[in-house]
């Protein structure tokens, strides 16, 4: 039965050569429709099938209302001009009892997360395994364009972004939180902010600085317009270490590590590794010669300039990249001890970093949060070596060895480092010259990458959210009154100057006594800033001002604390 009010997508009406169009923006569109359709359009939102019926029956017969919606009842099925999220307990998805998580990561085809074989990114990479163990403990449900089924415990939803607002009381009842994925050139979460019904969002970083200064700036507006039970996560506490130097508040940022799938990256015979991939690759240097591996896209930011560098000053050494093309350095006059391995499939990736004697990792990306394939070729028992920068050291702990790195204050372009060639050469000959120490090393990688586990992040992830609803319980509601007035002291009643006081009443919006008097009391303007802003506004947009308008950090952050104390005393 075909039932409003309902929610309509984002529609756009039309008409050319007499017919008239609604063109849905969300699935990209166009239907023809009739001039009753338009009218029932224009109250779908708001009026019931009888409220229609009484609406347009001076206009139209009735015959001809229930003919459109029975069209509207086909063109529904068909995904098209209305969003089924508003009916979201009655599809089938959503029928059992357990505990669901909504993600939302638009511009992304869903299909792909479960398809490894077709993500290159090491983001994607560690979203998949995510979401895969992530299953155990909730069912997924992916905001998309139809209800359907894609795996077990894991299904898509008809529910726009843009209509979050709308449907925000249905969604909480229905959703444990929301998960999703912070780039710096999306403005779309922002809004979500603004709506206190939504549930917790956790929103994933995984490039907290780079891209000329967007990142950080774009982290910053998200900081400061989060509800006080919202959060951001990170692979590594770098990220949280490093914006306690920007915000007053870093428990908004939770490290979260990635994991490995240790079953299928686990050390294999090397001389068998290293004779598979020679005759793969028909080179059989690799075999004889002390090799050096690189896996990753073969981009400056990876650090590919600085691996060729490296091979220039080793010529006795031999240095493998494997990755999916070889990019703008085909065209250039390559060492012959620097050997192009090409792209393999991920189930013979634990057989290229076997082949390794040692794993370089020199990416000088913002985006550098952890590094995954450090972490899969330790778990295949080859000792990395990578650069004093961001969260990759964190990762490798005393099962590698950590090269210099020139570090910059602020990112030029993509870049927030320059990994040292001569310190990464004298690394990478020291491991190679010390057989024992090596192995040593390769029984500690082994060992550390075992305790990155999947189904540990996963767990986490609800942890976080459990944390996240017990702070909203605690968000109170509470809007102070105060007013802003001229004050003198009554012993000198003529003053030079006047002074300036926010008055702060002992009553709240609902007329309630809060406080022991009658009185009013007087405060210093900046708290009454404060106590004002807080009524629209968050703790961190409050942060900002006070920041800005009071030069003494250590008094600006305690003007903040009294009110706040204040707010949730009275409340």
């Amino acid at each position: 039965m075909f039932n409003f009010p309902k929610t309509l997508h984002q529609l756009h009406f039309f008409e050319e050569d007499g017919v008239l169009y609604a063109a849905d923006l969300d699935k990209a569109r166009v239907t023809e429709i009739s001039a009753v359709m338009l009218n029932i359009l224009k109250l779908a939102e708001i009026q019931t099938n009888d409220g229609i019926v009484q609406t347009l029956q001076t206009s139209y017969t009735e015959d001809d209302i229930f003919e459109a919606f029975e069209r509207f009842e086909e063109l529904e099925k068909e995904g098209l001009l209305f969003n089924r999220g508003e009916n979201l307990r009655e599809t089938l998805a959503i029928k059992d009892e357990r505990r669901k998580l909504l993600v939302v990561i638009p511009n992304i085809t869903t299909d792909s997360f479960f398809d490894i074989e077709t993500l290159y990114a090491g983001t994607n990479m560690a979203l998949s395994y995510m979401f895969e163990h992530l299953t155990k403990y909730v069912d997924l449900h992916f905001a998309g364009n139809q209800n359907r089924k894609l795996a077990d415990n894991i299904y898509e939803v008809d529910i726009s972004v843009s209509d979050f607002g709308k449907l925000s009381r249905r969604i909480n009842e229905t959703y444990f939180g929301i998960l999703t994925l912070h780039r710096d050139h999306e403005t779309w979460l922002l809004p979500l902010y603004q709506h206190k019904e939504l549930p917790p969002i956790l929103v994933q970083c995984h490039a907290p600085r780079g891209h000329g200064g967007n990142a950080i700036n774009s982290m910053l507006r998200h900081y400061a317009a989060m509800r006080d039970f919202d959060a951001f996560t990170a692979p590594s506490d770098y990220v949280r270490d490093f914006y306690s130097d920007y915000v007053w508040d870093p428990n908004f940022f939770n490290t979260l590590p990635n994991g490995v799938d240790s079953a299928l990256f686990c050390p294999m015979d090397k001389a068998e590794a290293k004779r598979e991939l020679a005759d793969h690759m028909g080179d059989d240097r690799i075999m004889t010669t002390p090799t050096v591996g690189y896996l990753s896209r073969v981009q400056s930011e990876k650090g590919a300039s600085v691996y060729l560098k490296l091979a220039e000053l080793n010529p006795h050494l031999l240095f493998l990249i494997a990755g999916p093309h070889f990019g703008r350095y085909q065209s250039k006059v390559l060492p012959d001890n620097l050997v192009y391995a090409g792209f393999h499939r991920r189930e013979k990736l634990p057989l290229v970093y076997n082949a390794f004697d040692v794993y370089c990792f020199l990416s000088m990306s913002g985006e550098e949060t952890f590094g995954l394939t450090v972490l899969e070729a330790m778990a295949c028992g080859v000792p990395p070596i990578v650069p004093n920068f961001d969260g990759v050291p964190s990762v490798v702990g005393d099962a590698g060895l950590i090269a210099n790195a020139e570090n910059f204050d602020r990112d030029i372009g993509p870049l927030v480092s320059y990994p040292c060639p001569i310190d990464f050469s004298q690394k990478i000959n020291l491991l190679l010259n010390d057989d024992e120490r090596r192995q040593t090393l390769s029984e500690k990688t082994r060992n550390r990458a075992l305790s990155f586990t999947w189904d540990k992040t996963a767990q986490r992830i609800i942890e976080f959210f459990e944390a996240l609803h017990e702070k909203r319980r605690l968000v109170s509601s509470n809007k102070v009154l105060n007013a802003f007035a001229p004050d003198i002291e009554v012993a000198n009643p003529v003053p030079k100057h006047l002074k300036y006081k926010s008055i702060v009443l002992s009553m709240n919006k609902h007329y309630e006594r809060t406080l022991m008097r009658d009185g009013l009391y007087s405060q210093r303007v900046e708290e009454g800033l404060v106590l004002t802003l807080l009524r629209n506004h968050t703790v961190r947009e409050a942060e900002a001002l006070l920041a800005e308008f009071v030069k003494d950090e250590a008094e600006a952050k305690a003007i903040l604390k009294r009110v706040r104390g204040l707010i949730h005393a009275t409340a």
